[in-house]
């Protein structure tokens, strides 16, 4: 290469490392404008394209947009999201001070799904801080009072004791094992919300967001309302997505689907364990609903945060897969089979297997027929697309998801890029976020 390109294109990385994120939004749309223009001005100056294989210079240009396009989307919403956190919490300065805090890092606990809870000293540490706590703890002893870590007996008569002193924490906790039958106890839903009201009357966050989902199931639509608001003005990120789906519903309260948005956004950032904050981000995206402009690179990303780090219903592998094929088709429009190293379908296919294997409710929608996808990606080969003639062809055995003419077809795609493509990356990835249920 030239010395003064080399050192030309040092230069520009270096001053793209320095870029604000609003300067780096402005430079990919104009490139991305700019790569639109070249792909019309190469379809214009060509014949027709009528079959596959795709030009070269056409098919980079159509990657370049893919990638450039997919960058300046997620950081456009990095900024929303971080908009609509700054402007609540300026709105309700109140809830960094009634936030539980975390006794190690002294960061908010807005993360209670991964926070680790003490029954010995009724103290709680955010995920951050209690798994390596716990990978250097030595002995049963608690992380926090060093007292000796309880058996299911020493818990459940500390509970007691402390519930019986009057310690909201406690009743609530007891609660919750009273509502599932935990510790060796029959499960007894009665005593379980009496303990509820005695924690939510001292004004525990937890306490008042198990109370609304009480409610919320009994169509007291307003008091559960009442209830998730009190518990997200101390910082309970699920309670504040309840709220938001209340909005959402109109239930309880005036319908609004601009408050509902805004409300789940920040509970989907803040409370990552929360799946259906992202479905319905997922949702609103795709739509163009809730004050959003529609997107299927951000509907994309919310479905799948939810989906590999949850075990979600049929409908929504589904509903993944088809927002994967919709990608595939919308960056790819002159491909059959969309090119090796960009290819959705075997993730989009994987989508749809998993949701064949999953029970159905008699509620859930219909899931198309596995044969409808199968049979159309059996008749070209994915590398030369060529018609196979053959009725047994080469296929990827582990992705099932192309197939060939020849089995020098098949190497040469997937160096071409199937390697990349193949479902044996995303199972590995599934396997250790520890979400074995769909692999």
């Amino acid at each position: 290469m030239d010395p003064e390109q080399l050192q030309g294109d040092e230069n520009e990385d270096e001053a793209r490392e320095k870029e604000t994120d609003d300067e780096k939004i402005e430079r990919l749309g104009k490139e991305i404008h700019d790569l639109k223009e070249e792909v019309e001005r190469m379809l214009s100056s060509s014949p027709p394209i009528t079959r596959p294989p795709v030009p070269e210079p056409l098919l980079k240009l159509r990657h370049a947009i893919k990638e450039k396009d997919t960058e300046r989307e997620l950081l456009l919403e990095d900024q929303r999201v971080s908009k609509v956190i700054e402007e609540y919490l300026q709105e309700n300065p109140s809830i960094l001070k009634e936030v539980n805090e975390c006794p190690i890092c002294l960061e908010p606990i807005f993360d209670v799904g991964k926070a680790s809870f003490f029954i010995c000293c009724g103290n709680k540490v955010c995920g951050s801080c209690s798994d390596p706590l716990y990978a250097s703890a030595s002995g049963d002893t608690c992380l926090l009072c060093r007292e000796e870590l309880n058996t299911d007996g020493e818990a459940l008569s500390i509970l007691r004791t402390k519930a019986a002193e009057g310690k909201a924490w406690a009743q609530c906790l007891l609660g919750t094992k009273y509502f599932g039958g935990t510790l060796g106890l029959t499960v007894d839903r009665q005593r379980a919300e009496s303990l509820y009201r005695k924690a939510a009357d001292q004004g525990h966050p937890e306490a008042q967001y198990y109370l609304g989902k009480i409610e919320d199931a009994r169509s007291n639509y307003a008091e559960a309302c009442r209830l998730f608001e009190a518990a997200a003005s101390q910082g309970h990120m699920i309670a504040l997505c309840h709220l938001g789906i209340q909005y959402c519903q109109g239930h309880g309260v005036e319908q609004d689907l601009i408050k509902a948005v805004r409300l789940i956004t920040i509970a989907a950032k803040l409370q990552t364990t929360v799946d259906f904050a992202d479905r319905l981000l997922a949702n609103s995206f795709a739509s163009g609903t809730g004050g959003l402009q529609e997107s299927m690179v951000r509907a994309t990303h919310y479905l799948k945060r939810a989906i590999e780090n949850h075990e979600l219903p049929a409908q929504f592998t589904v509903q993944y897969a088809s927002f994967l094929r919709y990608i595939s088709a919308s960056y790819y429009p002159d491909y059959i089979i969309a090119p090796a190293g960009h290819n959705l379908m075997p993730e989009a296919l994987f989508w749809y297997r998993r949701a064949h294997a999953i029970p159905m409710s008699s509620t859930a929608p219909t899931i198309p027929s596995l044969e409808t996808y199968d049979s159309s990606i059996k008749e070209l080969c994915s590398f030369c697309y060529k018609r196979i003639s053959t009725d047994k062809p080469k296929c990827c055995v582990e992705c099932r998801a192309v197939y060939y003419c020849s089995r020098e077809c098949q190497v040469a795609d997937w160096k071409a890029g199937h390697k990349k493509d193949c479902v044996k990356a995303l199972k590995k990835r599934l396997s250790a976020a520890g979400n074995s249920f769909y692999v």
